[in-house]
């Protein structure tokens, strides 16, 4: 995989839809200006804080990308997983230490090319991540001993890999159903401004969330999910 280090940039996903295309190409930043998470949010980016890294391959269907997210969830969370057991998985593509967010994958599908965002927690304190809207930590703030380069090496093999699982259709979703809490629990659920709560069963072949709501079965293709208290 060819590596290309940046200093800034405004977002590693956008970077790599600029450039031309080229089969697995990673980009890491050491700032973003303008970093994005799921469904436009924000994600800060500051310099020397995280690991923010985009990768660029080939494209795949619409119907695999489907289940990008959580196939490069697990990539990550066995990256992390070697620093500590704790790490888990929340659907669709975020990765959580203590009930808070250390991780979170951005894949986007184009005509052209395939790109997984991936921002990782490092250096944060405590404060300086205690204004976001969902709680959220860093390996720093949980005490856990780290190297970013070795992070970044093991994290291009593991993506690498999960990518050749998803083009032959190979990957397993159970392997992310028994790293996420969620299945099996009672959970409430906000979608589009509306709360329930449900029972997850588990995750479809589409990636979609399978509840049990009053009675009756709904698949949700994003929102927010968790235990119920």
């Amino acid at each position: 995989m060819k590596v290309i280090f940046l200093e800034e940039v405004d977002s590693t996903n956008e970077y790599l839809k600029r450039t031309e295309f080229f089969h697995g190409l990673c980009v890491v930043a050491e700032k973003q200006t303008g970093g994005k998470g799921r469904r436009g949010k924000k994600w800060i980016s500051e310099e020397g804080k995280g690991l923010y890294v985009s990768f660029m391959f080939s494209p795949i269907s619409y119907q695999i990308a489907s289940l990008s997210s959580l196939a490069f969830g697990v990539a990550v969370l066995n990256v992390l997983k070697t620093l500590d057991k704790r790490f888990y998985l929340k659907w669709p593509n975020d990765i959580y230490i203590n009930g808070k967010k250390i991780s979170g994958i951005l894949p986007e599908l184009l005509s052209d090319r395939l790109i997984i965002g991936i921002g990782i927690n490092l250096n944060y304190t405590k404060d300086e991540l205690s204004f976001l809207e969902v709680p959220a930590t860093s390996l720093f703030a949980e005490k856990i001993p780290f190297d970013k380069r070795n992070i970044l090496d093991k994290l291009i093999v593991e993506v690498e890999k999960y990518y050749e699982f998803l083009k032959r259709k190979a990957f397993n979703i159970k392997e992310f159903e028994k790293n996420c809490p969620l299945i099996g629990k009672e959970v409430t659920i906000i979608e589009e401004r509306k709360q329930f709560d449900g029972i997850a069963l588990g995750i479809d072949t589409n990636g979609c969330l399978v509840v049990e709501v009053d009675g009756r079965i709904k698949r949700l293709f994003s929102g927010n999910v968790s235990i119920r208290s």
